[in-house]
């Protein structure tokens, strides 16, 4: 059985919540309150609570604070935030104060149980939707780093080819019978690519191409 408690000041959230909950087996709400001291209170009366599913703005003591008290105090009840503030610093927050998880206000019903049984095994949970944004924001960030690493480096016709036949995995000789270059040409090239991108040797010379567009 989890015992949760929820946290919200508005009265219709909670006993949506607590409808919604209660329609599955194994869960049950042992009370309902509008702020954290609320919370504190029913917690220092020795309600039993595995779950603290807790808004994160509330009057008098909000979700980060709420959490903090409960992780100071040492009581084993976990705390799950659950807010329309669907941003990555409330979360990280939430998480730095103790959370357990913290939760989209939107959430699918699916969704919510999940992140409580996976709470429930001790580990931490972020919404989806909200994993999804960081990870969108993220790789538009790596984008821009290398577009500006790019934009630093001019390269030749020439040695664009033969960055290019580097990453295929062709030798040095190789490399000269295509580009009708001579081997000690094809040498000094690559010599001067790993020296023009920083990189150390012919392998992370060709992560870098990967990683920066320059080959597929």
């Amino acid at each position: 059985m989890i015992n949760i408690i929820l946290a919200d000041d508005h009265h219709i959230i909670r006993t949506s919540l607590k409808a919604l909950i209660e329609k599955h087996e194994g869960i049950k709400v042992v009370g309902e309150v509008s702020d954290g001291f609320a919370v504190l209170e029913l917690l220092e009366k020795g309600i039993k609570a595995d779950i603290i599913l807790s808004d994160i703005v509330m009057p008098n003591l909000d979700g980060i604070g709420l959490t903090k008290t409960i992780r100071e105090k040492g009581y084993s009840a976990k705390v799950v935030v659950l807010s329309i503030l669907d941003d990555e610093k409330y979360a990280s927050n939430a998480f730095i104060s103790g959370a357990s998880a913290y939760l989209s206000k939107d959430i699918e019903e699916d969704e919510l149980l999940f992140c409580l049984q996976h709470v429930m095994k001790g580990k931490r949970y972020l919404s989806s939707n909200l994993c999804i944004s960081i990870l969108e924001r993220f790789n538009s960030q790596l984008n821009m780093l290398s577009q500006n690493m790019n934009s630093g480096i001019n390269f030749s016709e020439r040695e664009i080819n033969v960055l290019k036949l580097i990453a295929e995995g062709l030798t040095n000789q190789e490399i000269a019978d295509k580009l009708y270059l001579s081997r000690r040409t094809v040498e000094s090239q690559r010599e001067a690519l790993i020296s023009k991108t920083g990189t150390k040797n012919s392998a992370s010379l060709v992560r870098f191409a990967m990683r920066n567009g320059y080959v597929a």
